[in-house]
């Protein structure tokens, strides 16, 4: 239509005349407060972590964004041996509350490049790794957004409800 081929993607056309694309239209978030967002965007810049493999934000028809993360075994296993502690599991490690503050120091450093709106305000650490065999991510690493907030609804649910207390 009009010399363009509609794919669903979202794009941003820059200065120099190139195109980049930036998320998939319907994966595109809007916020209790009428605000749209895209995922990508704010799951790149927490990803630009280290210590941080995958994040998949939520926020669609909420009053902020949560995140669900990943962490990287290999960098943060790195990290927790440079700080004498032991773990014997990747659900030991993500569980170790010294983890828990190292990631939520690597989102305040995300956060400072996010808009207010985008800014990840509570998150929960995955306690195993995203696996393609239980339909999390395809087969290229791509995280299926719709069966990761299926699988964890309940954590999901946690991370607003702190609201509500």
């Amino acid at each position: 239509r009009d010399g363009w081929l509609y794919t669903g993607d979202i794009a941003i056309s820059h200065s120099d005349g190139s195109i980049s694309i930036v998320d998939r239209k319907k994966d595109i978030m809007i916020t209790d407060g009428g605000k749209n967002l895209t995922p990508s965007i704010i799951e790149n810049h927490v990803k630009n972590s280290a210590y941080i493999k995958e994040c998949v934000v939520i926020g669609d028809r909420r009053k902020f964004v949560a995140a669900l993360i990943q962490i990287d075994p290999d960098t943060v296993g790195s990290w927790a041996e440079s700080h004498n502690f032991a773990y014997t599991t990747f659900r030991s490690l993500s569980e170790h509350a010294m983890v828990y503050d190292l990631i939520s120091q690597e989102i305040e450093a995300a956060n400072m490049q996010l808009a207010p709106v985008e800014q990840v305000r509570r998150f929960h650490l995955l306690n195993k790794q995203l696996d393609h065999d239980d339909g999390e991510v395809t087969a290229t690493m791509k995280v299926r957004r719709q069966k990761i907030t299926e699988v964890y609804t309940n954590e999901i649910e946690q991370l607003y409800a702190l609201d509500q207390i």
